[in-house]
This record gives structure tokens, sequence and C-alpha cells, in this order.
């Protein structure tokens, strides 16, 4: 891989929410942060961060906020629309192919239905989406499952800075960025 986007989102959550998955009443996975780095030639050649308001539930739940760090009063100053986030976040990634832990493509396809975004080309973007959990699988004798993005860094016995935080799209990326340095 010569150029390629290491991605992650946040969205918004509750105590249970994975358990349940989502399916109680008024709980959507709307994306209230995406972060990015371009790699080319194994280098960070630009980053984005990105905070986002969520439509449906505007005030973020407790157990979301002391997950990820992310807070209302953060939202309410750097948020943007999802609209305007996904129009960043897709001119940002342009041809590259974007790896996220999981694909993250299905929870933008959910908010792009949620917001009422109909434009074929996210639509279409799909296909540039791929499992970075496959790489590592792939490259490395560990199991991925066994790990989250914020967390992979672990697994091959790399130490972190003091304001890594993991569940914070930024640091996850940051993790991923650091296994890719050594399997890649």
């Amino acid at each position: 891989m010569k150029k390629y986007i290491l991605f992650d989102t946040e969205f918004t959550a509750w105590k249970n929410s994975l358990k349940t998955n989502w399916s109680k009443p008024n709980e959507y996975r709307e994306i209230i942060q995406i972060a990015a780095f371009k790699i080319n030639d194994g280098k960070i050649v630009d980053t984005l961060n990105i905070y986002i308001k969520p439509n449906i539930n505007k005030k973020l739940s407790t157990f979301i906020t002391n997950l990820t760090g992310i807070t209302n009063y953060k939202l309410k100053k750097y948020g943007i629309s999802f609209k305007k986030a996904i129009e960043k976040f897709y001119k940002f990634s342009g041809s590259y192919p974007l790896y996220s832990y999981g694909n993250d493509y299905d929870v933008i396809k959910e908010n792009l239905l949620l917001n009422e975004i109909k434009e074929l080309k996210y639509f279409n973007w799909n296909k540039n989406f791929k499992d970075f959990k496959k790489i590592i699988k792939k490259k490395s004798k560990i199991n991925p499952l066994k790990y989250t993005s914020g967390t992979i860094h672990k697994a091959f016995n790399i130490k972190m800075n003091d304001n890594f935080k993991p569940h914070n799209s930024f640091s996850d990326i940051k993790s991923m960025f650091e296994v890719c340095k050594i399997i890649l």
C-alpha cells in the first residue's frame, strides 16, 4: 500500500447500545467525529479531524462523552453538519483507498440516509472502503477481533504518548498508523 487513508468514526451511543445494537427507541448511530490520515509512502501527508453535530440526539449521553472525551460544548463550538462533514471527508479522500477498523462505511451510509443525503457519489463511494482488520490478519499472527482500533497497538507492544485516548477517532487512527509502520 503506497497511498491510502486510515480513518475512524465515533458516533452516538448509550450504556448498552452495543449489546442491543442501537435498537432502543431514538437510538441512532449518528456520527459525531471523523478523523483521517492521508498516507503516502509510509508518511502522513495530511490529516483531518471533524466534529459533527448530531441531528436527532442533539445532547450526547454521559456514556459517549466519558468514552470519547467529546462533549456537548465541543460539538456546539467546533461541530458542523453531517452534510458539510461528509463533503469535506469526500474531498479529502479523493480516490485513495480508505481503511477503517471494521467497515465504517456502514455507519456512514446510515448517516447519509438519516440526513436524507441522496447524492450517488456517496453511495458509489463504498467501493473505496476496506477493512484494516483483514490486513492485520494477513500480515501478522494477531487476532484483530481481540482489539479495537484504539487498542491494536498493544498487540504489537507499541507504547503511545500520554495524551493518547482510545475511543477518540484521532487517537484511534494513531494506533492504527503505528501498527502500519510495523506490518507494511
